[in-house]
């Protein structure tokens, strides 16, 4: 069985005293989170392309 946390296999039935690594615990939300901030930033590129999108822009552009 894998750990919920950070994926590493581990015996919870034998209370093995596993305690998650901090960077495997991040790289395996990482990967859990991949396909969303993939999805993201595939809205996003399509937003932009919008004309409210490319409105946006433009604003932020000539706002500062």
């Amino acid at each position: 069985m894998a750990c919920p946390n950070c994926g590493e296999p581990c015996a919870w039935e034998l209370n093995d005293g596993h305690v998650c690594e901090l960077e495997r615990r991040y790289d395996y939300e990482l990967i859990k989170r991949h396909l969303e901030i993939k999805r993201f930033g595939d809205e996003l590129a399509a937003w932009l392309d919008s004309p409210q999108g490319r409105f946006a822009a433009w604003c932020a552009e000539h706002g500062r």
